[in-house]
């Protein structure tokens, strides 16, 4: 990515701000960490004391980066993260959560900056499903703050519906499904009966989002997937990239967690109804009172709305276009991200009942 800030660039931020760097930091090497999907530039920063410590930081610039493929519209999505490292919100999550240490909020040539120590160590921790299991007990913790001060999910920058965040995508997601029949390379990807089903389920979504809006609220990170999500030395549940921080439906953050478990590096099979009870009972313990049955709604409706939409809209979109690309020289679409979009669709469809969506027959 070109224009990025340079080594002294930074140092030049830093030392115009108080922090845990410290005065006098020097800056020795800057890194480009900047997700393939994401909106910012993200810098893994090696620097050292004026008295020789060496440290690590993450600076991260919300807006630098080009515009994501998955389109989101949504207008809060350069500033929410930087809102919320400058909020009181991070100091509300309970014992069991945690966001990276030292996070602050700096100002340089009208934009705001973040910066925060590297947690590399905890994010790059092996997925597997006992660690999933803990992720699931962690998650429902972030019903917490809002049980606490209900005031705060009123918060007017929250991201709201996340669940609808890609509905948009709904109408290129039926075009994607009717044209399977025509593509050779894909019209293997599932059957006819399926392909139907998938249908019912794209235009189940108005139904799903209105359900969806009626279940009990909790704080969301609202994209927490194995990338941005970590357990560190005490098993505490460390997360990044809080972009679409906000209110959701109880379930939401375990469905985007377990849709994309697999694709984002998860190793071995998740027991899905079993985590979903894991984390049910640790919500319905939290709150005193027994939202299993509310949590299975959100969880499914994720499943069914927010993993969908993505995956028929553009994940299907850019796998097509792959097949068309112009130059054949060109890398045709890897067999990975077809294996997505085949099981995580399905997946969504072994939740269609627990939703409400009838696809009996198909």
């Amino acid at each position: 990515m070109a224009g990025l800030p340079d080594a002294g660039t930074i140092e030049a931020v830093l030392a115009s701000h108080e922090g845990e760097w410290g005065a006098g930091t020097r800056v020795l090497a800057v890194r480009d960490l900047s997700p393939g999907l994401g909106q910012a530039a993200v810098l893994g920063v090696s620097a050292t004391a004026p008295d020789g410590r060496p440290s690590q930081w993450i600076v991260k610039i919300p807006g630098w980066g080009h515009r994501s493929l998955l389109d989101s519209r949504d207008s809060q999505l350069d500033r929410r993260e930087a809102q919320f490292f400058g909020s009181g919100i991070p100091a509300l999550l309970p014992h069991g959560l945690a966001t990276p240490p030292d996070a602050t909020v700096v100002s340089h040539d009208g934009r705001a900056w973040i910066v925060m120590r590297d947690i590399g160590s905890a994010l790059h921790r092996p997925w597997n499903p006992a660690a999933a299991t803990t992720t699931a007990q962690r998650t429902a913790l972030l019903y917490a703050p809002g049980a606490l001060d209900p005031g705060l999910l009123d918060t007017p920058w929250l991201e709201r519906e996340g669940y609808a965040a890609y509905a948009h995508h709904v109408p290129a997601g039926h075009d994607n499904l009717d044209a399977l029949a025509h593509e050779p390379q894909l019209k293997a990807l599932f059957t006819p009966e399926q392909v139907a089903a998938l249908h019912i389920c794209l235009d189940a979504a108005a139904e799903l989002n209105s359900r969806a809006a009626k279940l009990p609220s909790t704080l969301v990170h609202g994209d927490l997937t194995p990338r941005n999500a970590g357990l560190d030395r005490d098993d505490a549940l460390v997360l990044i990239d809080w972009e679409h921080v906000g209110v959701g439906p109880v379930g939401f953050d375990l469905g985007t967690f377990v849709s994309l478990y697999r694709a984002f590096g998860g190793h071995g099979e998740l027991d899905e109804p079993a985590l979903l009870a894991t984390y049910a009972q640790a919500l319905s313990d939290l709150a005193d009172t027994d939202l299993r049955r509310s949590a299975a709604l959100g969880f499914a409706t994720v499943h069914l709305t927010w993993g969908l939409h993505l995956r028929l809209g553009p994940g299907l979109t850019a796998a097509r276009q792959g097949f068309h690309r112009e130059n054949p020289g060109e890398p045709a679409p890897h067999l990975d991200g077809l294996d997505d979009i085949r099981s995580g669709c399905l997946r969504a469809l072994s939740w269609a009942s627990t939703a409400g969506v009838v696809t009996a027959g198909h």
